[in-house]
């Protein structure tokens, strides 16, 4: 109300969208826009989480929502100017001029980035260029201060590294100096962290769950596994759906290549804890902007690319604050391509919580985790060293024997190698305008 730029950095659940949901019903009983209609553009990156918006807005009275491209009706409601809070992916809002020019012409009284580490990640390739870029237009998020040059900006993101929050800082021109910042610590304390190095061969490196599974059935923890590339995705659902051919009904898997009722079929069993499905496999493409419910197992095999993705994946467990466990599994082949803070989660002799932590808090914060987080429900190195004699594993963690690996034979290659992990996993979920 202020017309502050504000970026806030806030869990998952914390009620970010709040603030802008509600600013066009207060903005309408100020003096100053009584009979002025003050528009509110939400840039977003995923069309799933438009969607999910637009449906929880359509049910509140005197507050109208849409996004660009759900269908032509709409499209015309925002020409004309009758949409309150109008969603749009940055390709619409700027790589159409046709509608770079129609949204020009609006009176935008507040601009919103959402997930806006995705304009670093999505929007630059590694170099920090848009020549490789997943989706350049991320990266040219900033031009909207340019088409409102009057209207306050609110970026907001569920997890951010310290770097991507600089970066994106300047690509906003959000200035230190004047930009209100609202952080909590990243840090989800009910979430035990362990990191273990197991087989190259994935049969010997995931024989655990094919054992849990046949054992326990439909009282199997509910669980995701994340895998890099779609092939580690399907070798994996062809593994255990062979071994267990009676276990089918209990397992899914997720990723761009799925069939649009096998996705629905996901989406609907992740929101339902009563959901026969007990075990599914996926790719990055299933989490953003998704409620996982009572899930509290998370299996990473391979960790991905950076701390950002990684604590991403690991933050879908444990929503509801129950305790959970983030088992991240690495053969000799995953790391190749990690950067040097992934690396660190599983070369530190000290703390792994503390390790992924240095990428998003300052030292003082990190000092300030232990306080928050048990020695036994930390990580698998804390809890080695806990004396409180009280530790118990979680279900997913007393199925998980790891293999013995021989360090000579894990680095031998074989057929089993996991392939490079490639954006195009994500490609089911690109915005076309």
């Amino acid at each position: 109300m202020r017309k502050d730029d504000c970026m806030a950095i806030l869990p998952t659940g914390y009620g970010k969208s709040l603030p802008f949901q509600l600013f066009p019903a207060v903005a309408s009983f100020l003096p100053q826009t009584i009979g002025l209609r003050r528009h509110v553009v939400v840039c977003c990156p995923l069309r799933s989480l438009m969607e999910d918006q637009v449906e929880f807005l359509s049910k509140i009275p005197d507050i109208t929502a849409g996004f660009k491209g759900s269908d032509d009706a709409m499209d015309q409601l925002i020409k004309d100017g009758c949409i309150d809070i109008i969603y749009a992916s940055p390709e619409s809002l700027l790589g159409d001029p046709e509608w770079r020019e129609f949204m020009r012409k609006l009176k935008v009284a507040v601009i919103v980035v959402d997930e806006f580490h995705t304009i670093s990640t999505w929007g630059e390739d590694s170099k920090g260029t848009e020549k490789c870029a997943f989706r350049k237009w991320f990266g040219h998020i900033g031009e909207l201060r340019s088409m409102y040059p009057e209207a306050s900006m609110l970026a907001l993101s569920a997890t951010c590294t310290l770097k991507v929050r600089k970066r994106v800082m300047k690509i906003l021109s959000l200035r230190p100096e004047t930009t209100v910042t609202i952080t909590v610590s990243p840090n989800r304390p009910n979430i035990k962290l362990t990191a273990v190095k197991v087989s190259n061969i994935l049969e010997m490196a995931m024989s655990w769950i094919v054992d849990g599974l046949s054992t326990l059935q439909e009282t199997f923890p509910r669980t995701l596994i994340y895998c890099r590339s779609i092939t580690d995705v399907s070798k994996l659902y062809a593994y255990i759906s062979e071994e267990l051919p009676e276990c089918v009904q209990h397992l899914e898997m997720f990723h761009s290549e799925t069939t649009d009722s096998s996705k629905e079929k996901v989406l609907d069993a992740v929101k339902n804890k009563e959901s026969p499905i007990r075990l599914i496999i996926a790719t990055s493409a299933l989490g953003m902007g998704i409620d996982f419910v009572d899930l509290h197992s998370v299996v990473l095999y391979g960790p991905p690319n950076t701390n950002l993705e990684l604590i991403q994946e690991v933050g879908r467990a444990g929503r509801d604050g129950d305790p959970s466990v983030a088992l991240i599994l690495s053969n000799s082949y995953h790391l190749h391509h990690v950067d040097s803070e992934v690396k660190a989660i599983f070369t530190t002799s000290e703390c792994r919580r503390v390790a992924l932590m240095s990428s998003f808090l300052n030292p003082p914060d990190i000092n300030l985790l232990m306080k928050e987080t048990g020695k036994h429900t930390c990580c698998d190195i804390c809890y080695s060293l806990c004396k409180c004699k009280e530790c118990e594993f979680l279900p997913l963690e007393q199925l998980f024997q790891a293999p013995s690996v021989d360090e000579e034979s894990a680095s031998e290659k074989d057929s089993d190698v996991t392939e490079d992990y490639n954006l195009s996993d994500y490609e089911d979920i690109l915005w076309s305008p």
